[in-house]
């Protein structure tokens, strides 16, 4: 079934073309990863389908078909600046629909007017209020959106905003988006400033939803397992493609392998032709005017394919040929916040020349406070760091750092010059290094103000590449990156001979940039050299872990908050026998999981860890078998 449709979309802000006579068609059912650079047009194609953007008149007109069904939700980026910082996560709720917060404003002014005294208008208000909340389905979104906020790990939801985290206040939304009941979804970048164990759980529940979304996104693991098409802004058209990400590169890269094959065809013709051209008149004999033209075409030809063919952003990262192996030494190093004490303590590691190390841990255990006592911005701390001579550390921050709106990118990357000096001595003219960026040339002059702010990471990237350092650290460089920037990136760090420190959420990312992944968790270090393919089933197992925790916790609440029964109930009932079934397959289920990661880890090379971990895993199977052993003798007992 379609759900929605358009034709003939073109839309342009002052000379800056975004789209040209595009078109697309949503199917109910189908799981979206868009895909484009930043500024090209992924945010104004959602404020498209939101209805929020009107398109350009043209001719033909655009037109916009949607389903009698369609009906949309959208999950920001970041929490709404419209959003008081004193509301609590379970208020939030309410300002994402707005009609029924206007009828629990007016529900709470009646239910008040009630309770000082009593008449027949209010109380027929009252029932009328109530009947809508029912009619809206609002009571049962409001309990789903507040069961994945538990899910999420958002327990205490009275907490207010003003003291929730970045990644907290993400989760806030990822519940909104996973509890609507609108036909199509809108994600934008959902994975940022998330741990890697709260991505897993996203990702399980789009796997389990029928729902149809669209993704924004550069966790190439999300879209690679969550997605079956891909929609691909490029040339100012929406290019579909069916199959998740994976299937995507493969038609990507057969598409490329055939347009180099015909660069070649078309340069071999090209050669042939110029040496026509290029003998003199009585050589040529006639001159054909048709053959002149054909030069010219070809050569036209030849411009398009280069146009269209990937271009690779050169990065440069100067590395500094420091002899010393060891070159940064951590000894017993502590940090303590005065109200919340300590975050981390005793944590012993060094790092050598070329580690490319990834930094990973839940949000909150102290991973960007880490990495600021190692560049030097804070300088309280408890143990000793040593470093080689003249070390010099450079900290790429989480938190941009904010560019002038009033230059222009010639003014802000070349400081005043034609030529931009780089990182290990050399220079290039301003424009070329600019270019080198996915930047268009005619672009170089705008003031900041007119880029998005994809734009402006982007020459934030350029900007701070150009600083030479022994180490560099990178605090989340993935966020707001478009998908093409960071594989770049990505190759980039890949092939860097210098150390680097990197805190990401990116599980491909991580996968193809580091050797060493650090794991910080509640206060503890643990080191795997083998980088984040050794420490994957070991993550697995923490997940895990968690897992049954919160479901132990959550099997102790509901023991304790179930009333006491009469002595003259009736002890068995149809909604018991269901109830304890249901808890069987859930434990016989989590079992299973154990025996599995157990298998897995039992096949990593042998380490404290590991053996810590199989014996904790040991003990959860062991607790699991004797609650799966008392299910089944009280579903024996209700015969």
């Amino acid at each position: 079934m379609i759900l929605c449709s358009f034709r003939h979309l073109s839309l342009s802000f002052g000379s800056k073309a975004l789209f040209e006579d595009a078109e697309l068609v949503i199917n109910k059912g189908d799981r979206i990863g868009l895909l484009g650079l930043n500024g090209k047009g992924k945010s104004s194609l959602f404020k498209i389908l939101e209805g929020q953007l009107g398109a350009d008149q043209s001719t033909p007109p655009f037109t916009f078909d949607k389903n009698e069904q369609y009906s949309y939700f959208h999950v920001p980026q970041d929490m709404p600046k419209n959003i008081p910082p004193e509301t609590t996560i379970n208020d939030v709720f309410w300002f994402f629909y707005s009609e029924g917060k206007k009828i629990v404003d007016e529900l709470d002014a009646v239910n008040k007017r009630l309770t000082e005294a009593s008449n027949d208008s209010d109380l027929k208000r009252q029932e009328y209020l109530l009947v809508q909340m029912e009619d809206q389905n609002l009571w049962n979104l409001q309990q789903s959106y507040l069961s994945y906020c538990k899910s999420l790990n958002l327990i205490e939801t009275e907490e207010q905003l003003e003291n929730l985290s970045g990644g907290q206040k993400k989760k806030i939304l990822l519940a909104l988006g996973l509890s609507t009941n609108k036909e199509l979804i809108l994600y934008d970048e959902p994975t940022n400033h998330l741990d890697i164990d709260t991505i897993r759980l996203f990702e399980l529940e789009l796997l389990s939803s029928e729902k149809t979304f669209i993704l924004t996104t550069h966790d190439r693991y999300l879209l690679g397992r969550t997605t079956n098409r891909i929609f691909q802004i490029n040339s100012k058209k929406i290019t579909s493609f069916e199959g998740n990400y994976t299937d995507f590169l493969e038609q990507q890269a057969q598409r490329e392998k055939e347009r180099l094959q015909l660069l070649n065809r078309l340069k071999n013709s090209f050669r042939r032709e110029d040496a026509w051209m290029k003998q003199g008149i009585k050589a040529r004999g006639t001159r054909s005017k048709k053959r002149v033209e054909n030069f010219n075409e070809l050569k036209d030809s030849i411009r398009t394919v280069k146009e269209g063919a990937r271009r690779e952003l050169e990065l440069n990262i100067d590395q500094s040929n420091k002899k010393s192996k060891v070159i940064l030494e951590a000894k017993a190093l502590g940090f303590s916040y005065p109200e919340k004490g300590p975050l981390f303590e005793d944590l012993n590691f060094s790092i050598y020349r070329g580690n490319k190390v990834g930094l990973i841990g839940e949000n909150g255990a102290g991973k960007t406070t880490l990495l600021k006592v190692l560049s030097g911005d804070l300088k309280e701390f408890a143990g000793e760091i040593k470093t080689s001579p003249d070390l010099k550390v450079c900290l790429f921050s989480q938190q941009r750092d904010e560019l002038p709106l009033e230059k222009s990118p010639y003014e802000l990357l070349g400081d005043g010059s034609d030529q931009v000096s780089l990182a290990d001595g050399k220079t290039q003219h301003v424009m070329s290094y600019f270019k080198s960026f996915l930047f268009n040339g005619d672009e170089i002059h705008r003031p900041l103000r007119t880029f998005s702010g994809g734009e402006r990471n982007r020459l934030q990237l350029a900007l701070n590449l150009k600083k030479s350092a022994d180490i560099w650290i990178f605090d989340e460089p993935t966020n707001d990156l478009d998908l093409e920037t960071l594989l770049i990136l990505e190759k980039t760090l890949e092939t860097f001979k210098g150390s680097i420190i990197i805190i990401s959420h990116d599980r491909a990312f991580l996968k193809n940039t580091t050797n060493r992944l650090f794991v910080l968790e509640k206060g503890i270090l643990e080191v795997f050299e083998g980088g984040y393919d050794q420490a994957e089933t070991y993550l697995e197992a923490m997940a895990l872990e968690k897992e049954l925790d919160l479901q132990a916790e959550e099997l102790q609440i509901k023991t304790t908050e179930k009333a006491p029964q009469p002595d003259n109930a009736p002890k068995v009932n149809k909604y018991d026998i269901g109830d304890i079934q249901k808890s069987i397959d859930e434990v016989e289920a989590l079992i299973g999981k154990i025996d599995n990661v157990m298998k897995d880890l039992g096949l990593l090379q042998s380490s404290t860890e590991t053996a810590d971990k199989l014996a904790q895993l040991s003990l959860k199977k062991s607790e699991k078998e004797e609650e799966l052993m008392e299910l089944y003798e009280k579903l024996e007992e209700l015969g």
